[in-house]
């Protein structure tokens, strides 16, 4: 029993760690976060065998088990954090904001990565490898299915309770991010660590620079940049705080800049760059994909939405659309 619990525990948390990071990142394809969320609840439902199983041990290793015992109640308590703060998050439990103005989705993805390496320690020195009659057996097989049907039901029910107590004006993504901007222009919330002064971004002496991997190097003015055919793109930007604004972003198309330059035969990625030396690093057929927004809804791009220039890249998470632009390179293999 211990070894068939440790083995769901290990596997739950593995492919928890890959779907949570990869939700930090990209935002397709929608089943990737249903996949996360039934891992959870599959967490969740193998959790009361796994805290008695722990009671025990730790009474028997309180006073001669090492470090290694305050390691696993730290993975301990950081996993019940993780998953309550989860939890509070999709019912829409407690306070928008909590510590340091972060949300609790923040924390839950902030403290599932420092999760990481004492869990993976406590795997490392504990982790009893399973056999196959723990989960071929017939025990071993009734026991899945009970677990899996668990987990499909705790998911289930967190959707409807999710979708109950979402509202009209905000209502969940499958991100699970809340709506908030919706074709409003300038009116959607504003993150940023370091925010570019108005003077490095006076459209009097600020320029957008094109280099790397390109026939044609330049450098474009403000200007130069509202002279080219305007493109559109309705995209959601989606923030890892747990707010997606939905927005018709205007501007130039990455791609029509990029034939104009001539790229290279070597070209692969692509570096977008802030003046405040913010980065993000695309591989080129996906950068392609992007627009350089001067306007969003038709409106000028206000300083703390990222005027003059803000990269619009649709399948990817907000932290990737760089503000204040600056300069754009093409990285060859």
């Amino acid at each position: 029993m211990v070894r068939f619990i440790n083995s769901v525990i290990l596997g739950a948390v593995i492919l928890l760690t890959l779907s949570g990071v990869y939700g930090l990142f990209l935002t397709f394809p929608s089943w990737m976060f249903e996949v996360h969320r039934l891992a959870g609840w599959l967490l969740i439902a193998v959790l009361p065998w796994k805290v008695a199983i722990s009671l025990r041990s730790l009474k028997r290793r309180i006073f001669d088990g090492g470090i290694m015992v305050f390691v696993a109640l730290l993975a301990a308590i950081l996993t019940l954090l993780i998953l309550v703060l989860g939890l509070a998050w999709g019912f829409r439990l407690g306070p928008e904001q909590l510590w340091l103005r972060q949300t609790a989705i923040s924390w839950h993805w902030m403290l599932a990565l420092a999760l990481v390496i004492p869990f993976a320690l406590h795997a490392w020195r504990r982790w009893s490898r399973p056999q196959k009659a723990d989960i071929l057996s017939r025990r071993g097989a009734l026991r899945v299915l009970g677990l899996g049907a668990t987990a499909i039901v705790g998911w289930r029910i967190s959707q409807v309770i999710g979708e109950q107590r979402s509202t009209p004006e905000s209502p969940n993504r499958f991100t699970g991010s809340r709506l908030d901007g919706y074709f409003s222009g300038n009116r959607f919330p504003v993150t940023h660590s370091l925010a570019a002064s108005r003077d490095q971004v006076d459209p009097a002496t600020w320029q957008l620079t094109l280099t790397g991997e390109v026939m044609n190097q330049r450098s474009l003015t403000y200007d130069q940049l509202l002279s080219y055919p305007q493109a559109e793109r309705i995209a959601s930007l989606d923030c890892t705080l747990g707010w997606y604004t939905i927005q018709n972003w205007q501007g130039i198309s990455l791609s029509d800049l990029l034939i104009e330059a001539g790229i290279s035969s070597r070209a692969y990625l692509v570096r977008f760059a802030s003046v405040t030396g913010y980065a993000h690093i695309l591989p080129l057929v996906e950068a392609q994909q992007v627009i350089l927004a001067t306007h969003v809804n038709g409106e000028t791009l206000e300083h703390q939405h990222g005027f003059p220039v803000r990269a619009v890249v649709p399948s990817r998470r907000g932290w990737f659309w760089v503000k204040w632009l600056s300069e754009i390179e093409v990285i060859g293999l």
